[in-house]
């Protein structure tokens, strides 16, 4: 029976000597955020973290002016194996993408050209689109840092999230001028043009990528 008990507590003690929990602070390509980390055992361990940025800027997208803002807002869960049981680690999870980019057309020299054709300022009430991208994204990534002991500590992650190709959304209101008239319906065609060059353009962008760096605290 002492045999047994000494056996069992040898193999408990790896797993208690790495468990720990840890509260950390990071940023970097998904924008600024938190993370809760727990280590249950000399390999593996599981984490929770919240990302945020927000940026404003303009620029142009075929040929059409924009003021832009993009919204980066994600949640993941992420499992960590740590093959040589230290710092290293290599992740695998899910986050839920809340990104998203706005863009609010303005004209350029009193006109706008959309799908190669030029319209007055006055024939465009407005002319907005919208970004999005899929909801549930899978993670994949390698990375340093781990609860071990009490503290203070450096993380950092290098990875990618599959997002799929991001799909345009853009929407335009023809001018008083214009309503109801032939004008008016080749406007409304020529955007649904512009959207489907918007979604060839961000086929691209199915893979994020993810650096984040920070510091965390061991309890």
């Amino acid at each position: 029976m002492k045999r047994i008990a000494l056996a069992l507590v040898s193999l408990l003690l790896p797993a208690v000597a790495f468990a720990g929990e840890s509260a950390g602070i990071r940023g970097g390509t998904l924008g600024y955020g938190i993370e809760l980390s727990n280590s249950s055992s000399g390999s593996f361990g599981i984490r929770l973290g919240a990302d945020t940025y927000t940026r404003k800027w303009s620029g142009t997208q075929s040929s059409i002016d924009y003021d832009m803002k993009l919204k980066l807002q994600t949640a993941s869960i992420v499992s960590d194996w740590y093959p040589f049981r230290n710092n290293f680690r290599m992740s695998l999870g899910l986050m839920y993408d809340g990104n998203k980019l706005t863009l609010t057309g303005k004209p350029t020299g009193g006109n706008y050209t959309i799908n190669g054709v030029i319209y007055q300022a006055s024939e465009v009430a407005t002319l907005d689109a919208q970004v999005d991208f899929k909801k549930i994204a899978p993670y994949f990534g390698i990375g340093y840092g781990r609860p071990i002991g009490r503290g203070l500590s450096f993380i950092a992650d290098l990875g990618v999230l599959y997002q799929g190709s991001p799909k345009s959304t853009i929407n335009v209101t023809c001018g008083s001028a214009i309503q109801g008239t032939a004008t008016c319906t080749q406007l409304q065609n020529n955007a649904t043009a512009e959207q489907t060059k918007l979604d060839d353009s961000l086929r691209s962008y199915k893979y994020y990528p993810v650096i984040a760096l920070g510091l965390a605290y061991t309890f």
